[in-house]
């Protein structure tokens, strides 16, 4: 039987499978679709970009494939479910460290460049006006960097309530 605060592990593991699973399946099938929902303006050829340009088109697949790396990731998460001492390693890296370091570079690009003075730097600022009010901030950086910092944390919280029951191999 196992115990109250392993279940809380599992259903950890199981939200951040689950969450891994969808963000992985959403980005994979369009990624422009998911962030045309964060943005203001889409352009109308994006595809055109996607398929001639030599930066967005590597950019596009390339998430697209990573994408599958974490759909594939959530369906990892599973494992502990059936043996949470022998796959503490999988919520180590996967739910601990891979959402930690995404928060980080989410966060890291979301507060700390500057993108609209560095815009005012390359544009006249008499022909854009009040630049000051400007908001170049993009808004799915900040949500999914909250979404992992999440994850980071109620898998690191569960992994160190069941601390002390995994050395005595309890489950």
């Amino acid at each position: 039987m196992r115990s109250k605060k392993t279940n809380a592990l599992q259903v950890s593991v199981v939200l951040s499978g689950i969450i891994f699973i969808i963000m992985g399946l959403f980005f994979y099938i369009s990624p422009v679709k998911v962030i045309s929902i964060f943005a203001q303006n889409v352009s109308e050829n994006w595809f055109d970009l996607v398929r001639d340009h030599e930066l967005v088109a590597p950019l596009y697949y390339i998430l697209r494939a990573f994408s599958a790396v974490l759909f594939t990731s959530g369906f990892l998460m599973i494992m502990p479910l059936f043996d949470p001492l022998k796959y503490r390693g999988i919520i180590w890296f996967n739910g601990v460290i891979f959402p930690l370091m995404a928060f980080v570079i989410l966060i890291k690009t979301r507060f700390f460049s500057n993108p609209s003075s560095q815009v005012i730097e390359k544009v006249d600022a008499e022909k854009i006006g009040n630049v000051g009010n400007i908001d170049y901030s993009h808004i799915i950086l900040l949500l999914l960097g909250v979404v992992f910092f999440v994850i980071f944390l109620l898998n690191v919280v569960m992994l160190q309530l069941t601390r002390s029951d995994a050395k005595q191999g309890k489950e």
